[in-house]
């Protein structure tokens, strides 16, 4: 038997099944997942792509890939021999969300949910498995309240206009008939 780097001659005599053992861990396909290490951020009403990515970047089309919240049976998406299960999904992300397949066979990968809620904020897990080995990475999403900017300017509009407003109306009436009176004393010499 050849001399194994790093290993004592009399060691690899004597285990050769668990040497056997470590370098097929060696020889394993290990990956890892990877998400975004900053919240993802989304405005409420717009779409939103929860990223994750393996490492090394392996083709991902042939694997399991689950984005779920709390617990691994809280599915948001569930992609799996190359199709996409909706059926699986809880019923509040039902016709919201897609798997964005543009960089799968790089190892990256996102679910795109559409029309944000509220509701929708919180920790995601993003898990992977190759049929040996499941990898996961926790991702969270921060969603901001639109303020209806429309409804916020006439609100506003109308806080400053109305004061402003009532006193102009009675300044303006009062140069009138200033303006009239003086027009009437003109007038007369």
């Amino acid at each position: 038997m050849k001399k194994m780097m790093g290993y004592p001659e009399s060691f690899t005599s004597r285990y050769p099944v668990v040497l056997f053992l470590q370098l097929l861990t060696l020889g394993s396909a290990e990956f890892s997942v990877i998400g975004p290490a900053e919240p993802v951020l989304a405005l409420e009403g717009e779409d939103v792509e929860l990223p994750c990515h393996l490492d090394p970047k392996l083709n991902a089309e042939p694997m399991e890939g689950r984005w779920f919240r709390f617990h691994f049976s809280n599915i948001v998406h569930l992609y799996m021999d190359g199709e996409d299960l909706l059926d699986e999904q809880m019923e509040e992300y039902r016709g919201r969300t897609e798997l964005v397949r543009a960089a799968m066979d790089y190892g990256s990968v996102a679910v795109r949910i559409f029309n944000v809620r509220i509701s929708d904020e919180g920790k995601y897990i993003c898990s992977f498995s190759d049929g040996q080995e499941r990898e996961e990475a926790m991702l969270e999403l921060q969603v901001v309240a639109p303020l209806f900017p429309t409804a916020l300017s006439l609100t506003v509009a109308l806080g400053v206009t109305l004061p402003l407003l009532g006193l102009l109306i009675p300044v303006g009436l009062y140069l009138i008939w200033k303006l009239h009176k003086y027009k009437g004393i003109y007038v007369k010499e």
